[in-house]
């Protein structure tokens, strides 16, 4: 048997690779993808519910939560935005401290002894059970729901931050310190940019994160607006379409800003190889 060459067929012609899709088809796909798969799940969900006959009491149709949703759009609104401004709060403050915690704790073995600790303690702590201290230290206002979205934001954040600002290129620390680099300098050039990735890592993670948080103090920190009050008010009551319209608002929240998070993402860390697709630019799909 005669061998051929790799990349040709048995009359030795050479094998052409299959043709590239254009770009703006691959763009396109991958915008209508999420499409997809959310028309699937919610088609499954309603085909479960009508062919079975499931009482309303129990799961109700995604189209009458909708439904319910665009005859109630001032109430859901109304309850958002205290629940998107107290979790908007926690994220950035979160984010603010971890980024100081997290410098220190690279720049110093002694202050990430230090930390270590304290960080261990409050990721072993049930933060629900935070809130009614909060409200007791600062009573019935926005901050113990903003404080609780904090503590579930900080330890990924610190986390991540802390592991990027380790993970740098010894090369590239080793050519910086060559040419009398200052620690400070080594930051700004090397360890911060090469820490973005975790920290857009963590970002997406404390945007679903924040808003649990907030709804959590809002459900136990004596609330009587957002989203956190309206779905446990519908709970309480047997309201099961403000049960479920508070769900589908918060899980559009939390879709609305990792789309926006993603879309920084990819501004920012356009020279980053976890923006390329998996196989390059010239990957099919």
């Amino acid at each position: 048997m005669t061998a051929h060459p790799v990349g040709q067929d048995a009359v030795g012609v050479a094998k052409q690779p299959p043709p590239e899709r254009p770009r703006h088809v691959r763009r396109s796909a991958m915008t209508v993808a999420p499409i997809v798969g959310l028309v699937i799940v919610f088609g499954i969900w309603e085909f479960y519910v009508r062919v079975f006959n499931i009482s309303p009491l129990t799961l109700p149709t995604p189209s009458s939560i909708l439904v319910h949703l665009v005859d109630e759009p001032g109430f859901y609104w109304r309850h958002a935005r205290v629940t998107l401004l107290e979790a908007a709060w926690g994220y950035g403050l979160a984010l603010a401290a971890s980024l100081i915690v997290a410098t220190f704790m690279a720049h110093s073995r002694f202050v990430e002894r230090a930390s270590m600790p304290v960080i261990v303690l409050l990721q072993s702590t049930p933060v629900a059970v935070l809130a009614p201290v909060f409200l007791i230290w600062f009573g019935f206002g926005h901050w113990p729901k903003v404080l609780v979205a904090t503590v579930f934001c900080y330890i990924p954040f610190t986390i991540n931050e802390f592991t990027g600002l380790r993970s740098v290129d010894p090369n590239a620390y080793e050519l910086l310190r060559s040419v009398s680099a200052g620690r400070w300098e080594i930051f700004w050039k090397l360890r911060f940019p090469q820490s973005l990735p975790y920290l857009f890592s963590a970002g997406r993670l404390c945007v679903g994160l924040a808003l649990v948080g907030a709804v959590i103090g809002e459900m136990f920190g004596g609330s009587t607006e957002g989203l956190g009050n309206t779905a446990r008010v519908g709970q309480v009551r047997l309201l099961i379409d403000q049960l479920w319209g508070s769900i589908f608002v918060l899980a559009l929240i939390g879709v609305l800003g990792n789309l926006l998070l993603a879309a920084v993402e990819t501004r920012v860390l356009r020279w980053h190889s976890s923006q390329d697709l998996p196989g390059g630019s010239a990957a099919t799909l």
